[in-house]
């Protein structure tokens, strides 16, 4: 209560949006996305443990950083992929991908919402739905790590 860093959470995660949608632009096309993809799974969960490991100002404006900067990049290199993987089929790809953001931007503030209600307290709550975040986005850097692994190009 009373604190700035609320205010300031979209600023700073904009500034690392805008930086994260340059720098991706400048990565040579034949490197492999998924591992790339893997990676800013792991970018994203580490500014969500880094907020909840380092609950301070400097700690919530550097995990609002590592969360904006690969924001847009998974887009950019999930659609390259398909592009990649599915060239006839690229468009149809992009409308699944689409929906299957939808249905995760539908379904987290329930799930976030459930956690609350059954956490002893609103901090132990939105730690859970926290940990729930960072841990699906472990999960799946795991998945295109495993993917590049088994099936190099």
């Amino acid at each position: 209560a009373g604190s700035v860093w609320p205010d300031l959470f979209w600023p700073v995660f904009g500034a690392g949006v805008a930086l994260g949608a340059w720098l991706s632009t400048r990565i040579a096309p034949h490197r492999d996305r998924r591992w790339l993809l893997a990676g800013a799974y792991l970018l994203q969960a580490s500014g969500i443990a880094l907020g909840m490991l380092w609950p301070s100002p400097a700690g919530f404006a550097l995990g609002s950083l590592l969360l904006g900067l690969p924001f847009t990049a998974i887009t950019f290199f999930a659609l390259q992929e398909a592009r990649h993987q599915w060239p006839q089929s690229a468009a149809g790809f992009t409308g699944l991908l689409t929906a299957l953001y939808g249905i995760g931007q539908i379904a987290g503030p329930p799930m976030a919402a459930a956690l609350l209600a059954q956490a002893g307290s609103r901090a132990q709550g939105f730690a859970w739905a926290l940990g729930v975040a960072g841990s699906v986005l472990v999960l799946g850097a795991g998945l295109y790590a495993f993917m590049a692994w088994r099936w190099p190009k």
